[in-house]
């Protein structure tokens, strides 16, 4: 999150881009359309102010600090999920768009979620043992 707020004029400027997903005083949220074609843009070579700036964005408004958090949140998001989600993140309950019987995407979005649970509950069984060694070696 950026420390330098939006004006009220900057926010209606924001909001007037359709590929603006919500924008509020500290941030912008961008659009899972906008999040492919500024991914697929990046993988190009192209600048994060250049493909700002060409899909109506004013790098001025935005600022270089913004602009740097932007191309490593969207990248970041891709490398995480492997897709994109509208706004900010998944939020728990948002899912990728499926196509009608794309049953082979969902069996990767699953596969995936499972791996993750794994080692979520890999660490969480780690943490536990360590308790229990500071419990025991204190007596």
């Amino acid at each position: 999150m950026s420390r330098k707020p939006f004006t009220d004029e900057e926010i209606l400027l924001l909001r007037q881009n359709p590929y603006t997903y919500s924008v509020t005083t500290f941030q912008l949220n961008l659009t899972k359309e906008f999040k492919e074609i500024f991914y697929s843009e990046y993988q190009k070579g192209e600048l994060p102010r250049k493909i700002l700036e060409d899909h109506g964005y004013d790098p001025a408004v935005l600022g270089e600090r913004r602009i740097w958090s932007i191309s490593g949140h969207i990248r970041e998001q891709y490398k995480k999920y492997g897709c994109f989600y509208e706004g900010s993140g998944t939020h728990g309950k948002r899912q990728p768009q499926e196509q009608p019987g794309d049953t082979h995407a969902s069996e990767k979005e699953e596969l995936k979620q499972l791996r993750h649970e794994v080692d979520y509950l890999k660490q969480e069984v780690e943490f536990l043992k360590k308790i229990s060694a500071v419990r025991t070696t204190r007596k």
